[in-house]
């Protein structure tokens, strides 16, 4: 974000029947933000979160839990101040609000930061997070193996929002027979942790519905805080249908993920992971079963010839040396023939 440019900005009356360009109104009203007292030398106390940086600034949202501000600090500014910066700190700014004239966009730029500690938003995730490890809601034996082929698909999120069609369309590329159940959740606010928790309960008491599926898109830290309450854990954990998780576009580990059965990190990967491609489980488990299977009885035949092979082998070894055994066998034969014949004639009775 850069600072408003030194273009003419005049003070003008308004005027309902002028028109004017983005540039002109966004001049306007960075002049008015400028030249505004109660806006310049503001302090401020919040939760830094969002924060991320780059060679030239450093930028975060300072919430309260119930507002957000965006604020931006120059790198070398950032450098010469004794505060050492992250997700969850707590602080007091000192600063000017800003208004950036090409984005269009409101922030606090600060020149002093004196840090509190820990914010109480951040310690209240972590005392949850602890809370529930203890109880074992973690544990991968409580995990459930979602179904390799589900009929049936419910899917708890916004319906207006983007990451209901990333599940979808992810699913029906995989397999479009799969029916899919949307329950319209709110993911956003102080009303998310109930609607998200009724969504999930609803869809767990449909008896069709093999797998459930709840998420949202990206969002700041604190979009994603339904996410972190215990209402919403208690949800995915007492859940008897599988639950996979897909909040956000972030390796952000929420307390919904650590509970769920198995964690996403994007509706479409969400999607893609519930249902497996029919073809490419053929090709990755069945052919090399059958290709398995083919040279398992290869062998067994390889080796039945072998013993046969040998059993000839071991009788020959045994046999007489000079007559094969069906010589001896003949010979036997014509003996007894020839002894009743000559037992006959001596009695008589040939």
């Amino acid at each position: 974000m850069a600072d408003a440019p030194d273009t003419e900005r005049q003070a003008v009356e308004p005027d309902a029947r002028e028109v004017l360009s983005v540039s002109q109104l966004n001049d306007r009203i960075a002049s008015v933000v400028q030249d505004t007292p109660a806006l310049n030398g503001v302090r401020c106390i919040g939760e830094v979160t969002d924060l991320h940086k780059n060679s030239t600034a450093l930028y975060f949202t300072l919430t309260d839990g119930d507002a957000e501000l965006p604020c931006m600090i120059w790198a070398n500014r950032y450098r010469e101040m004794d505060a050492d910066l992250e997700d969850g700190t707590e602080v007091i700014l000192e600063g000017d609000i800003d208004y950036w004239v090409e984005g269009g966009k409101i922030d606090l730029k600060p020149w002093e930061v004196i840090v509190v500690g820990d914010g109480d938003q951040a310690a209240a995730v972590e005392r949850l997070r602890s809370e529930l490890e203890e109880r074992g809601w973690f544990d991968d034996e409580q995990k459930q193996q979602p179904p390799a082929f589900p009929e049936r698909v419910g899917v708890a999120t916004s319906l207006r929002g983007d990451a209901r069609y990333d599940i979808q369309n992810a699913i029906h590329e995989q397999d479009p027979t799969v029916d899919i159940l949307v329950k319209d959740a709110t993911v956003q606010g102080s009303n998310a942790p109930t609607s998200i928790a009724n969504g999930i309960h609803h869809l767990d008491r449909s008896e069709d519905v093999d797998a459930i599926i709840v998420g949202r898109g990206g969002g700041s830290d604190s979009n994603l805080q339904a996410f972190n309450t215990e209402r919403v854990a208690e949800a995915i954990f007492t859940a008897n249908t599988p639950v996979v998780t897909a909040i956000g576009h972030t390796d952000d580990r929420l307390i919904a993920d650590q509970v769920a059965d198995v964690a996403t990190i994007t509706p479409t990967a969400a999607g893609e992971y519930i249902v497996n491609s029919r073809q490419e489980f053929l090709a990755s488990e069945i052919e090399p079963l059958e290709q398995q299977l083919d040279g398992a009885y290869e062998t067994f035949q390889q080796e039945h010839e072998h013993e046969q092979e040998l059993a000839e082998a071991v009788d020959e070894a045994t046999a007489p040396e000079g007559l094969s055994p069906i010589y001896y066998k003949v010979a036997i034969a014509v003996l007894l023939l020839l002894l009743l014949v000559i037992t006959g004639l001596w009695l008589g009775v040939i």
